[in-house]
């Protein structure tokens, strides 16, 4: 395989899924398309920060991003054209989940019907967000699910219809626990967690501009359909979830450039009396990646900002928490070599900046406690829709003395389970506090 057309395979290998080229249907326009990514999974769960649970070693097959689609286009005319997409998640292996939670529906993952003119797309459905399209600039390494976004960059992944503690995703109480908001659990769709800013979010509405000069923005919002009214029981005032969401993003020859913002309000409401019904959190985002011509370098930094919701009781100054500051960054590269590519990448949170609250933790992020994750591996690459990966990635989460970081991976498969001195049987999603992971994959990709 000469160079030129190793990397044109690279490349096509490792980005998502481009235009089908299988026809459904018999209908001239529609057309099917895929992603089926698995692995073989070692993973090792180190003891939790404050020593209860001991080290976890355990196996497991790794389907991570895998997709499913139909999508087709027509002309109307004049330049203009309807277009619709419906994406589903599905799993080689057989994995058995609720199709409300995971997207294994069609329509569970980016879909929507959209409207294409010499002035853009106009769309509605549910779609990843603006904001997190633009990780997509810095972030390189996508194999296995092992990649930056989503993980420390963003606080987290999500799925589903803006949050509202009236009635929605079941909490944790930290005891191994549940509860659920006092109007019970959604009719018909689950809402993403409230702290995340990687997020795909139903009931989305977009803009994405035509592209000038290599230069493009998109633009978001979505629309709350879950709301309940002062008299609800348990309310504290009337939550009304807002958000929005915009990327700049530019591309022209070996150099791509990103920025990204959004904003958040209601999300977080204060579960106390006198407490924020509606706090405003925002995010911000910057990063850029350079193609050297045997392979690209990228890099990226972001802030999260968590404003105070009241949160710690009582009334006026009494119920304040001071709100909270995230900052992480992330450097990674890929270089060519024989059939394939070595890739790395290395992205870091400092911990919660700016608390007036001792040991506050939002989400996976805790106050001044740092995180780490460093992943390394090698694409060897079959065809233009086939490679190989061998991966080793590693997750750091700090720990205080009292409280620590838990981040894990997108859509990860079972931990330990959360809940303090009751979790650790290794049967659930999520991390206790203070573990760090550490994981070596060898899987298979193939897109078509």
């Amino acid at each position: 395989m000469n160079k030129k057309l190793m990397a044109v395979a690279v490349a096509g290998a490792l980005t998502a899924p481009g235009l089908a080229v299988a026809q459904v249907g018999g209908t001239a326009g529609v057309s099917l398309y895929g992603r089926l990514d698995t692995a073989v999974m070692i993973q090792k769960f180190s003891t939790d920060g404050a020593g209860q649970i001991s080290e976890l070693k355990k196996n497991d097959i790794f389907s991570p991003g895998n997709a499913l689609g139909v999508r087709g286009r027509e002309d109307l005319g004049g330049g203009t054209a309807a277009w619709f997409q419906l994406e589903a998640g599905v799993w080689p292996d057989g994995r058995l989940d609720a199709t409300a939670t995971t997207g294994s529906h069609f329509g569970g993952r980016n879909s929507a019907v959209g409207f294409s003119s010499a002035a853009g797309d106009v769309l509605f459905g549910i779609w990843d967000s603006p904001y997190k399209v633009a990780y997509g600039t810095a972030n390189l390494v996508n194999s296995g699910g092992f990649a930056s976004s989503g993980i420390i960059m963003g606080n987290g992944d999500t799925t589903g219809a803006l949050p509202n503690a009236q009635c929605g995703t079941a909490l944790n109480n930290g005891n191994g626990s549940l509860t659920i908001g006092p109007n019970g659990v959604c009719a018909t769709e689950a809402s993403g967690n409230s702290t995340s800013w990687s997020r795909r979010n139903n009931n989305s509405i977009q803009y994405w501009s035509p592209v000038f000069s290599g230069v493009q923005f998109r633009l978001a919002t979505a629309l709350a359909n879950y709301q309940g009214a002062d008299s609800a029981a348990g309310a504290v005032g009337t939550q009304k979830p807002k958000y929005y969401s915009g990327n700049v993003t530019y591309a022209r020859g070996p150099l791509a450039l990103a920025a990204g913002y959004e904003s958040h309000e209601g999300f977080r409401p204060g579960a106390a009396a006198g407490a924020t019904a509606n706090p405003k959190d925002n995010a911000f985002q910057i990063g850029g990646k350079w193609d050297f011509g045997l392979g690209q370098v990228g890099a990226g930094y972001e802030q999260l900002k968590y404003n105070d919701n009241g949160t710690l009781g009582g009334s006026g100054a009494a119920a304040n928490n001071g709100g909270m500051k995230v900052p992480s960054a992330v450097v990674n590269g890929r270089v060519n070599a024989g059939p394939g590519a070595f890739w790395a990448s290395y992205s870091k949170s400092q911990g919660g900046k700016s608390c007036t609250t001792a040991n506050m933790v939002i989400g996976n992020a805790a106050c001044g406690v740092q995180a780490k994750m460093t992943v390394v591996g090698y694409d060897y690459v079959m065809s233009k829709r086939t490679k190989m990966f061998a991966a080793y990635a590693k997750i750091d989460n700090g720990w205080n003395g009292t409280v620590g970081s838990n981040y894990y991976y997108i859509a990860g498969p079972a931990a330990q389970g959360t809940g303090g001195v009751t979790g650790g049987r290794g049967t659930a999603g999520g991390l206790i506090a203070g573990t760090d992971v550490t994981t070596l994959s060898l899987g298979i990709q193939h897109t078509f």
